[in-house]
């Protein structure tokens, strides 16, 4: 995992409801993992074969941020 994603995936394990036992955050480490090109499970390759992968991952993590900034904010600065 790079710099920039660890600085921003904090944020999301702080922020995100139910982080460690979310299918859409097992898919999004599944992505970037592909993407930096770290060997991932033979059953999570045949599962994104011919996936754009950047562009999923771009699009899911998208979904993550803003979930876990609309959890920061109603927990910090509720109305």
């Amino acid at each position: 995992m790079t710099i920039h994603t660890q600085c921003y995936f904090s944020f999301i394990e702080a922020y995100y409801p139910n982080f460690y036992s979310c299918d859409t955050i097992l898919l999004s480490a599944i992505l970037l993992r592909k993407l930096e090109g770290e060997v991932i499970d033979a059953n999570d390759e045949a599962l994104i074969e011919g996936w754009d992968v950047q562009k999923k991952l771009l699009e899911l993590d998208t979904i993550i941020m803003e979930k876990a900034m609309k959890n920061y904010f109603a927990i910090h600065y509720p109305e």
